[in-house]
Formats: structure tokens, sequence, C-alpha cells
């Protein structure tokens, strides 16, 4: 017998305002100042000499031209911290369901596919890439795909009462020691397949601007390499890096903040367990639980290298997930 299945489809999605904002430095030099060019370098008399003690840049008899043209050029770097100026929006195809059996198995199953844009992020380790203005004067310039996004992400869930044991298919004459040792075990996972997270490139800082970050210049050409390629070409060359060049100096590069088609590894992850209660008297019993975490040993590869002009700049060097991991364990419920 088959009980019904419960399915949920839905489109959902939220706009965000006023969002914190990465760390900016408010003292950038103005675009048009870049058009000077090398003239940026030039050593000039300083105006603050003698007013700034230590021993930095500003407390010197010259001082570079550029310094001057800061918009407060008393001072070196100036921050803005967590800003709420950030905007996004999502937007998702969202899929659920969830099957009971009759005979002890359960799943369900969770499907979505989903776009985040932004202009910022403000992120801890571990969840994309965090990333700075490369421009202050154009924030539209930084309105790309989110380093959160996920734009595919499928997850099962499964519980299954393994058929063995008195009143099971197999096993039902059991003795009640043999059925204690062998019946009643209890098999569980979780499988994810998931994309990956959206890359941000970066380019030897040679602006002049005094900004945090400096983008790539992109030719224009898709940077996906053909599927199918061997693990080993993969990591060799993550994505086309002659797309990709090093801007001339004092302007900035065209590439966005992420890459709209080049994604970090993706996830294949499964999670298994095999639970058994073992009864010791009337609300009381000990319960065995065998837990394999990334059972099938599969890697997840680290970003690779994502800076132009680095020798090493497309290449994979290693592994982002930890490998297999087993857990044995007991639990004493009373």
């Amino acid at each position: 017998t088959l009980f019904p299945y419960t399915t949920l489809f839905r489109s959902a999605g939220s706009k965000g305002t006023k969002l914190s904002y990465s760390s900016i430095d408010v003292n950038q030099l103005p675009p048009a100042a870049l058009q000077l060019g090398s003239a940026l370098n030039q050593l000039v008399a300083n105006p603050f000499y003698g007013f700034i003690p230590g021993a930095g840049p500003l407390s010197q008899p010259q001082v570079q031209r550029g310094q001057l043209l800061r918009p407060y050029p008393q001072f070196q770097n100036v921050y803005a911290m967590n800003l709420d100026a950030a905007d996004s929006i999502y937007h998702s195809f969202q899929l659920r369901a969830q099957k009971q059996f009759s005979q002890g198995l359960t799943f369900m199953v969770s499907y979505s596919n989903a776009k985040l844009i932004n202009d910022s992020d403000n992120i801890g380790s571990g969840w994309g890439q965090a990333t700075s203005a490369q421009n202050l004067y154009d924030r539209r310039a930084d309105r790309s795909l989110s380093a959160l996004d996920i734009s595919q992400r499928l997850m099962i869930n499964y519980v299954y009462m393994l058929p063995f044991g008195r009143g099971k298919h197999f096993g039902s004459s059991w003795s009640p020691w043999l059925d204690r040792a062998i019946g009643g075990w209890q098999f569980n996972g979780v499988t994810v397949f998931s994309k990956g997270f959206p890359l941000a490139l970066t380019a030897a800082n040679t602006s002049g601007a005094y900004n945090l970050e400096e983008r790539p210049n992109v030719n224009g050409q898709n940077p996906n390499l053909p599927g199918g390629r061997s693990t080993t070409a993969k990591l060799a060359r993550w994505f086309d890096t002659s797309v990709f060049s090093q801007p001339v100096p004092y302007t900035f590069g065209n590439g966005p903040r992420l890459l709209p088609n080049v994604r970090s590894d993706g996830s294949k992850n499964f999670d298994m367990s095999l639970f058994k209660a073992f009864p010791i008297r009337e609300q009381m019993r000990i319960e065995f639980r065998a837990e394999l975490f990334n059972a099938f040993n599969t890697p997840r590869f680290s970003n690779p290298n994502l800076v132009v002009g680095n020798n090493n700049f497309g290449i994979s060097s290693g592994q982002a997930n930890a490998p297999r991991q087993a857990q044995l364990a007991l639990k004493l419920m009373f």
C-alpha cells in the first residue's frame, strides 16, 4: 500500500535594501584624476610636512601628487565599515516532494533553481568569496551574481527500517535474542548535489586610484571549457585563462565582480548512517550509531588560483572538503 505524496511547487523571491556593505575606502582617487597617468607618482611638496608626526609618507617633505588629489589628502586609507548601502534581489523555483511507503521507507526530495544578485557581499569564510569595490564612484559596476549564489541544489533524505526481525518480512519467527541482535536496524541517508559558488578574479592593482581591488579585463569570450575533460585536465586549467588579461596602468578592469559563468567545484556528497536500539528494560535503551560522512570519499576541489598574471592562474591544487569520516557512537536513553 502506498500513501499519497506530499508535493510542493512554488516560486519564491525577495528584495533586500540597505544591507551591510563590505568595507570600502572612501579616500579613493576620483577617476578623472587617472588621466594624469604616471604624473600621479611624481613627488611634490608636502603641505602637511611638519604637522603630521611619525615615519609615514605624509610626514615627509615630499609626497606623491596622487595623494594630494584624494578626497581627504591629509589621510591615507579611510575605511567605511558595514554601511547599510547594499542591495540584493533573489528569485527561485522550488520543489519539495515527500513520500512514506508502508514498508518502513520514507524519503524527501527538495530541489531549487535560483539566482541571487547583489552589489556587495559581507560574508565570512566558507561561504563564497568576499569581494571589495573596485571603483567607489561606479557602484553600478559592482552589481553581479552574489558570492552566495547557488544556482541549483538537489537534496534527498531517506529513512529505511530494514525488513529484518520479528514482525518484518524476513525473520518474523526469530527468537527474541536473535531479533535483538539482527532485527530492528534503521538505515538513513542524506545526499546533496549542488552547484558551486561564482568565482571572483583579481589582477595586480596598477590603477593608481588607491582602491582596494583591481579586476581583470575580459575579452568577451566564454571562459568555460568543454565538458568531459579528465579530472587532471580540469585541475590544470579550470577555465580558459586567455579570456582574461591585466588592465593597462591607470585604468580599471572591465570584468564583473563575480563571474556569471565560472564557478567553484560543486558538491556531490553522501552521508549515511545505520541505527539500532537495544532495549534494556522499560523506558531504558541503548542506541548504537554507525555514521559515514562523505561515504564515497568524493573530493570537492578547492578554488583555482584567481589572480591574473600569477604563474598558477586557473590551476586548482587542493581539496576543499574533508575525506571520508567514520563515526561510531553509543547513546543511553532513559
